[in-house]
């Protein structure tokens, strides 16, 4: 019976460190979803959100384009890194309410990156964002 408890007292610390392991690789590459509701739907109409470290801001670049027989809107996306750290990951720009992300994107420390989709023309937009790597 004292070899069983010695083998739990020590199986403590390896399981606490794994569990810390596991916590920390899934903040990594955590998906954090962010809504961006516009006052109105009109060329020119900006909102901005701080992500940390990143600052967001939506534009509604051109709006009434037909595509397919659809009204669809251009909407761009400048996201711009607050920090000397490169943040690099992926990310979605939708007029849905998804949770996944399907673009790539790298923005250099104190740098800024340009994004437009041709969405479905609304007032609410959600953009998914999910950090490679560790660091701030």
């Amino acid at each position: 019976m004292t070899m069983n408890k010695r083998y739990k007292r020590a199986a403590l610390p390896i399981m606490a460190g794994l569990m810390a392991l596991g916590t920390s690789a899934t903040n990594v590459s955590a998906q954090e979803q962010y809504s961006f509701l516009f006052s109105d739907h009109s060329v020119g109409r900006t909102v901005s959100r701080l992500i940390s470290p990143l600052e967001v801001t939506l534009e509604i670049e051109r709006a009434g384009l037909r595509i397919s027989g659809n009204d669809r809107s251009e909407i761009c996306a400048v996201f711009r890194n607050l920090t000397s750290n490169e943040w690099s990951g992926g990310y979605r720009l939708t007029d849905r309410d998804e949770n996944n992300t399907h673009a790539s994107l790298r923005i250099p420390g104190f740098g800024s990156v340009r994004r437009c989709e041709t969405l479905n023309p609304q007032m609410r937009y959600y953009l998914v964002l999910r950090r490679h790597g560790s660091g701030v």
